[in-house]
């Protein structure tokens, strides 16, 4: 099967909400290298659909999986404008669009253009918690890391929750102490999950600084254009079914808003 068959199959399974079978299993030696030039192309069908790039997801950001599936650093890929959503500390999402969601916790930046037209991808114009909403057109969630970048890495949604802006008091303290964050997932008022920013190669701030390395596989925003960067899950993945509320909160380490999710058919 050739790349362009992928594209189309990959392509179909997001606009069907139905599965295909992954891209390791249909191509021969399909590893990264590969899997971003798919990503790309659909990345390409996207924007040609009218998408605008708002920005990138960090996933894989969990080094103790890194030797099961051979890598040395996380993945990444592109967040749009239909994608993400700005929100308050509550928020609803429908999940029509999806084939198998699931929920992820994260820390989210906003990276804006200097003065100097250049971003400083180490001091982020804010941050927050937010949900990734992600999705699988793979049958049982069965892929590896190639499958997931070829899968639109797995992006559906990004619903973002209250920003603490870099004026805010102790900003530069809070983010310093990011890889000491804990939070709690809650399912319709109860305990999901637990989850640690550690996890996210050490701190999410370190996650945030892998992304100019790596988006060379993506063509460029313009230069203007403010980032949306989610930097990889604290918490399990979880399933999700319409008229559930999940709630996150901080637990301890750093003082960051929470964000309710109400979600519907």
């Amino acid at each position: 099967m050739t790349e362009a068959d992928l594209v189309d199959a990959l392509l179909r399974a997001r606009d069907h909400r139905h599965t295909t079978q992954p891209p390791t299993l249909r191509a021969s030696a399909f590893d990264l290298r590969k899997a971003y030039r798919v990503g790309a192309a659909l990345d390409r069908r996207l924007i040609e659909r009218g998408y605008r790039r708002a920005g990138w997801k960090v996933g894989f950001t969990n080094r103790l999986i890194w030797p099961r599936f051979g890598l040395t650093q996380p993945i990444v890929g592109p967040v749009y404008d239909r994608t993400v959503r700005m929100a308050d500390s509550l928020a609803e999402l429908s999940l029509a669009p999806f084939h198998a969601p699931r929920i992820e916790v994260e820390v989210v930046f906003g990276i804006e253009q200097q003065e100097d037209g250049t971003r400083d991808w180490s001091r982020p114009n804010w941050m927050a918690l937010g949900f990734e909403i992600v999705d699988c057109h793979y049958p049982g969630w069965h892929l590896t890391p190639a499958d997931s970048v070829a899968d639109f890495a797995l992006h559906g949604a990004l619903v973002v929750g209250p920003r603490v802006n870099r004026a805010a008091p102790g900003f530069e303290q809070r983010i310093g102490a990011l890889g000491r964050l804990e939070v709690r997932l809650l399912r319709n008022g109860k305990p999901a999950a637990r989850g640690c920013a550690s996890d996210v190669l050490g701190s999410p701030l370190a996650a945030l600084e892998t992304v100019p390395g790596l988006m060379h596989w993506f063509e460029g925003l313009a230069p203007e254009s403010p980032i949306v960067v989610s930097t990889g899950t604290m918490t399990e993945l979880a399933p999700l079914a319409p008229g559930e509320r999940w709630r996150v909160e901080v637990v301890g380490g750093v003082d960051l808003p929470g964000l309710e999710l109400t979600l519907g058919a």
